[in-house]
């Protein structure tokens, strides 16, 4: 096997957080801040192959660890590295200060939110217990008087799957968001308290977002993009793309926390079956190989499925998390409205 080429190299800056999402499965990430030594290492591991890869500042909050964030920033920029950055953030340390850097210097800006405030209130959480709307929409603010445009991550569960079209509506009415992208919880830390959506409210939800979605566009004159909908157009050109989504998969992950050991994928950080490596040593190939194996041999009923060349596979993670695949079939519900909408245009 070849040294592994990092595709995807996820920095989590700090397992700390300001939040306390009830479904957040990186509660029980080391909660250190990460070096700007450790950082540097870990880019210049995901660099060795020249090609092109992605950098995502992740936590925790990574806001908490500004400082570590601008040096991998300077370091990407001084040595010209073909590195695509971003960030996920929930929003509420933004200031027009780190907005205009993020901007300036092309970090792609993503903010969690899980619906119009009611909702988002339930799942997500400030320290004291109190909903974090207020907060995530004060970043927000900061965003749109910088003409800065965003994404945003919604966290799917039982309790907010039958509200998914508002997230559509209040997107639309904060003005600069340009990208939705939902995801499924993951049973991993505090989501193992909680249950995901059933596949047909699941299919239901999608069907009334793509909808408004429509709506709004030709009430609004602009159209903001879905990134379910975004993945199938890919596998539609090229059905290649199996799994695709999981870097971990073929061998292209690395997450790194704040010590500087490195897993296979954010939501299995901590479980030694998926350690891979560390950032002073390198990849330990053989690890990688081990874990590509009992992914690819774990989702392998994916390819029996009649929408598998068109939706590209399930997320092992989720699948991991709950124990039964059959818990997550709301997985499959999400991606065929995906797949039905794309068909019907």
């Amino acid at each position: 096997m070849n040294n592994p080429k990092i595709k995807m190299l996820v920095l989590s800056l700090t397992g700390q957080c300001n939040f306390a999402c009830k479904y957040c499965y990186a509660s029980e990430h080391n909660e250190g801040k990460m070096s700007e030594a450790t950082a540097i290492m870990a880019v210049k591991l995901a660099a060795q192959s020249g090609e092109k890869f992605v950098i995502q500042f992740s936590g925790g909050e990574p806001l908490l660890n500004f400082e570590c964030l601008k040096a991998v920033v300077s370091y990407v920029q001084q040595n010209s590295l073909p590195a695509v950055m971003q960030i996920q953030t929930n929003g509420s340390l933004l200031t027009d200060d780190i907005a205009r850097y993020l901007f300036k210097d092309k970090v792609a800006i993503g903010v969690s939110l899980d619906g119009r405030p009611k909702v988002n209130d339930k799942l997500r959480l400030t320290k004291t217990g109190e909903g974090a709307t207020d907060s995530i929409l004060q970043g927000l603010e900061v965003l749109k008087r910088n003409n800065i445009a965003a994404g945003i991550t919604c966290v799917v569960t039982d309790e907010n799957v039958s509200e998914l079209a508002g997230i559509v509506e209040f997107a639309y009415f904060i003005g600069n968001i340009r990208r939705i992208g939902f995801d499924l919880l993951r049973g991993q830390g505090r989501g193992s308290s909680l249950q995901p959506p059933s596949e047909v409210a699941m299919l239901q939800a999608m069907e009334q977002v793509y909808e408004r979605g429509k709506q709004l566009a030709r009430l609004t004159g602009y159209k903001i993009h879905f990134a379910q909908q975004e993945r199938v157009k890919i596998l539609c050109a090229d059905s290649s793309h199996e799994f695709g989504h999981c870097y971990a998969m073929n061998g292209e992950a690395a997450f790194v926390d704040a010590k500087g050991d490195i897993y296979a994928c954010s939501s299995l950080v901590g479980h030694s079956d998926f350690y891979i490596g560390n950032v002073a040593e390198g990849l330990e190939i053989l690890l990688v190989k081990k874990v590509q194996e009992q992914i690819r041999d774990s989702m392998d009923f994916c390819k029996k499925c009649d929408d598998f060349k068109l939706c590209g596979g399930g997320c092992f993670a989720r699948w991991y998390g709950s124990g039964v695949k059959e818990a997550y079939l709301s997985e499959c519900a999400l991606k065929r409205a995906s797949i039905a909408q794309i068909k019907s245009n």
